[in-house]
């Protein structure tokens, strides 16, 4: 561990905010006694306002309040963690699986529920770019009627809105009170954080939120308002990271005392979670830690106890992600990939390392072998090629990391990501591959341009990294993989795109196919630009 970092948080704000189009970054740092805050980029409608004191969506970092509270909970003995749904919703919900019914709060709390990341009827809440608007307490009830678990809780870690959301709205009926006004009386007040609220204060100038260059709408929450409707401030969250750093100087020790032990193993994340607050390692040092997003909104808050640290970013720009700011800290300079030197592997050794390691229900690494080359994707991300550099080792020339192959009595069990001063592991799993065609760029242009869902919605494909994107407006863009002639699936969530053709064989639309729907989408632009690569 070194005791000096590279770049103070500014700095690596001010970095990442080069490429912004529009927006600022806001951070705060502590390190040892000293605080300082700083902004990067701009926010014309803050005024001369102190970065700190400007408003900005938290998104999941919300999370880490209702954790808080479902801690206080427990310290007045209202509930305790292993109270369960059936308990608190009995006459309420009948559950057709009551295994539902046997999740615990603490599961709530540490994603290991087994509910998924969003409602099944999560469609019947959202508003335009606002999915969370009109999930009321009706939709949540019939969610949980419906509901069927795939075994008995508790599941491995697997990040759930809907479980955070849950929570939040069962404290709120515990406490007998709107899970805000619990939030903002139990946890907001006794640490002094006067500006974080759903809506705080109408004085405090709010920083409008953005996707690249495009303006967006801010988010509104009803019954799932626990897993993301705080709004707050630098100033704040460096409160909140200043308690969590010593929690014993608080009121609310007791509850903190709860909430960041180690209450399950984080799966793909790493390390531990506590009550909806990560247990993590950066740079080989313990950390506390949760990021959070909306569509116009990015944030991370990092807690380092042993080095007296605490790190805060505000950003309104879904472009940028926080954890990305943090990382530009670290002292740890990642290898530069043009400095590494390949070495060739032998056939059969190649062949070991194909498979899908799986990190949570939700998110795995995938390796490919195509033509003796290794590729690697993380759910949701393109393919990148790995380059061997000894036995089970892979470093990738796109970016600063390393891939590490795990062995146990000689076969591969699982696969270790190095990247930004942290390592995730994956386990290997007994699922084959999928046979996706990897394409280059030139390949897969011709499908690019702007289509309309049902000749109404925009919908647009793009190719970056030599992968094809589709990105529904207001939603955020997702590769997907040829499987097929015409034929791409997404990774991410289960659909497929089918891409048509005319009399000339010039691509003229595609169709959706999800949920048992087909909907078609007809091309309204041609691509005008050159391929990315």
């Amino acid at each position: 561990m070194s005791s000096v970092q590279a770049r103070t948080l500014a700095e690596a704000a001010a970095q990442a905010a080069k490429p912004l189009k529009a927006g600022c970054i806001v951070t705060g740092e502590r390190v040892g006694a000293e605080v300082k805050f700083a902004m990067a980029g701009k926010a014309p409608e803050a005024g001369d306002a102190a970065p700190e004191k400007i408003v900005f969506e938290i998104g999941s970092i919300t999370k880490v309040f209702t954790g808080l509270l479902l801690a206080q909970a427990v310290v007045e003995k209202k509930v305790t963690l292993e109270t369960t749904l059936g308990s608190l919703l009995e006459g309420q919900v009948k559950f057709a699986d009551p295994r539902v019914a046997a999740i615990t709060l603490k599961q709530l709390a540490t994603h290991t529920s087994g509910l998924p990341r969003m409602p099944e009827n999560a469609a019947a809440g959202a508003k335009e770019e606002d999915p969370y608007a009109a999930y009321d307490e009706k939709l949540l009830l019939s969610c949980l009627s419906e509901a069927k678990l795939d075994g008995e809780g508790p599941f491995t870690c697997s990040y759930s809105n809907l479980g955070v959301g849950l929570l939040g709205h069962l404290l709120g009926k515990v406490y007998g009170m709107p899970w805000e006004q619990a939030v903002v009386e139990k946890i907001c007040r006794p640490l002094d954080l006067n500006d974080t609220a759903v809506q705080p204060a109408a004085e405090l100038p709010v920083a409008k939120p953005y996707d690249g260059g495009k303006e967006m709408k801010s988010w509104h929450f009803e019954a799932l308002a626990g897993c993301g409707a705080l709004r707050s401030t630098a100033a704040d969250l460096m409160k909140l990271g200043e308690a969590m750093l010593h929690p014993e100087a608080t009121p609310l020790k007791e509850a903190f005392a709860i909430a960041l032990q180690p209450q399950a193993d984080a799966g793909a994340y790493g390390g531990q979670i506590g009550l909806c607050v990560f247990l993590g390692k950066f740079e080989g040092d313990a950390t506390l830690h949760h990021d959070g997003g909306t569509y116009g909104y990015c944030s991370a808050l990092q807690v380092i106890p042993a080095r007296r640290i605490v790190r805060v970013v505000l950003i309104n720009n879904a472009s940028v992600p926080g954890s990305m700011v943090i990382a530009g800290t670290s002292d740890i300079k990642p290898v530069d990939p043009a400095a590494q030197k390949e070495i060739s592997l032998p056939e059969d050794m190649l062949k070991q390392y194909p498979g899908v390691y799986e990190l949570d229900r939700d998110s795995r690494f995938t390796v490919l072998l195509r033509e003796g080359k290794l590729y690697v994707n993380l759910t949701g991300q393109p393919f990148l090629r790995g380059f061997a550099k000894a036995p089970d080792r892979l470093f990738y020339k796109a970016v600063a990391a390393e891939i590490a192959f795990n062995r146990s009595e000689g076969e591969v069990r699982s696969l270790t990501l190095f990247q930004n001063g942290n390592e995730i592991t994956a386990k290997r799993s007994s699922v084959p591959p999928p046979d996706f065609k990897l394409r280059s760029a030139k390949e897969l242009q011709p499908y690019a341009g702007d289509y309309r869902l049902m000749g109404l919605k925009p919908f647009t494909i793009s190719v970056k990294a030599s992968t094809l994107f589709a990105q529904l407006e207001g939603q955020p863009a997702m590769p997907v993989f040829e499987t097929g002639a015409d034929r791409f699936e997404y990774d991410v969530v289960k659909a497929v795109l089918v891409f048509t053709r005319d009399d000339q064989q010039q691509i003229n639309g595609l169709t959706l196919l999800q949920n048992g729907m087909t909907v078609p989408a007809p091309r309204v632009k041609s691509p005008t630009s050159a391929p990315k690569k």
